[in-house]
């Protein structure tokens, strides 16, 4: 493990810069907005912009990299990211903030695919466990550390844009200098949208879902903070305690779920997240460390959905088929992003600041409806047979499905996969589908 720490560490301090730079940029553009004026739509469009770029830097930069390659890719793409934060401070208008937006969100999924594959590459069969969980680590509280960092501007300056600059500039450099050699890299396949409804309906409804609600919380969360009254150091706590929820609940949250029927666990959780909205809906600026535990149990509770659907969706499935299924399950998760950030600004809008967690509470009840409908017609799959839990941070992307350790046994030569392929090899897909 010491010999792969030593190998992958320029990775993992790049990836801890940029996640910092993209932690600061989320508080601070809400705040910038909040003091512009703009109305809440407005705003949802913009952050909804980060998550469309999201979506097509995932689908745009894997068909890619094996032309231009990894270090040039990631250097091209940290210098536009990089020249997209300062570019916020020269325009000030909603339309090219919008723009810069969706360019920053498409520079991160690169460079997100571009770590994601270089670590798979450097896993061995030992170590691809450790190597996620250090990942998710560095991912989660990179955010978090950013989050905290924006509290100390007061959302007009433009001292923290060019924090946010330096620190995505810098993010290359340990890239560029390293010795190892640049990974070949082979774009995940995708799975159609009929086989995922095959494969598990709970699981493509609950990415989707779950990708809307992470939008409308990170997107518009520091919106609604300042709209409730809390200042600028306060958001960013109130902001970070929803990271800080989730690196403490969920592993013991996911092997909670390797113990039972996964499904009751996340009917727990959904039902758990919708008291936890509710509840903070009635909390105000006067109960402010309430608001911050309820707040970290809303994050450890929801955000944790992302990595037990993938896992429940892997019950059903042979490893050969785990990495192109989940690859797809993200990606539907990244359209529910776009959708998330503008539909709860307008809620917003329409009916004040209470739609916020409202609107997010009613979501999360009726994911919980959905659960318990999909238990009652589908038979469970023994807990023996369930596979092992696995984290991934909600920014992964297709590629990061790669280094899920189950995946990494089989035989990937063609007659292998011909062999194994086929969903009707595994004795848990619905029968009626055999």
């Amino acid at each position: 493990m010491i010999r792969s720490l030593l190998s992958t560490w320029p990775l993992f301090f790049g990836l801890m810069l940029i996640m910092i730079g993209n932690g600061i940029q989320l508080i601070l553009i809400g705040l910038r907005s909040s003091a512009a004026g703009y109305s809440n739509l407005l705003t949802g469009i913009m952050m909804g912009g980060y998550f469309l770029g999201i979506f097509i830097g995932s689908i745009i930069v894997p068909k890619t990299l094996s032309q231009v390659g990894h270090i040039r890719t990631f250097g091209a793409l940290a210098a536009i990211a990089s020249s997209s934060v300062l570019l916020h401070v020269i325009f000030t208008n909603p339309v090219a903030w919008t723009i810069l937006r969706t360019v920053t969100g498409f520079c991160y999924a690169g460079m997100y695919i571009i770590v994601e594959s270089w670590l798979n590459e450097k896993a061995t069969n030992e170590t691809r466990g450790q190597i996620l969980s250090i990942y998710m680590i560095i991912t989660m509280g990179g955010l978090g550390a950013g989050q905290l960092i924006s509290g100390f501007d007061n959302g007009v300056s433009i001292n923290f844009f060019l924090l946010a600059s330096v620190l995505v500039s810098l993010a290359v450099v340990p890239v560029l200098i390293s010795v190892a050699k640049a990974p070949d890299f082979e774009a995940p396949e995708l799975v159609s949208f009929r086989r995922l409804v095959q494969i598990s309906p709970l699981a493509l409804i609950g990415l989707f879902t779950h990708g809307m609600v992470t939008a409308m919380i990170f997107g518009i969360g520091a919106i609604y903070a300042k709209n409730i009254g809390l200042t600028t150091v306060q958001t960013s706590v109130f902001m970070a305690s929803i990271t800080a929820g989730t690196l403490c609940l969920q592993y013991p949250l996911g092997r909670l779920s390797d113990r039972f029927d996964r499904r009751l666990i996340i009917l727990a959780i959904c039902i758990s997240a919708a008291v936890f909205a509710f509840c903070l809906n009635m909390l105000g600026k006067n109960e402010f460390f309430i608001l911050l535990l309820f707040m970290a149990f809303y994050g450890g509770t929801s955000l944790t959905l992302y990595s037990l659907f993938i896992a429940h969706a892997n019950d059903y499935l042979t490893p050969s088929q785990m990495v192109s299924t989940s690859s797809s399950l993200l990606m539907v998760n990244g359209i529910g992003a776009v959708i998330g950030a503008p539909l709860i600004a307008a809620a917003m809008d329409l009916f004040g600041n209470w739609a916020f967690f409202s609107v997010i509470g009613l979501i999360q009840l009726a994911l919980a409806l959905f659960v318990g409908y999909r238990m009652s017609v589908r038979p469970a799959i023994p807990a023996q047979a369930q596979g092992p839990f696995i984290v991934l941070p909600d920014t992964s992307t297709a590629t990061a499905a790669s280094l899920n350790p189950e995946t990494e046994w089989i035989d990937n030569s063609p007659e292998a996969k011909a062999e194994l392929d086929p969903l009707e090899d595994n004795p848990y897909f619905p029968s009626e589908l055999r």
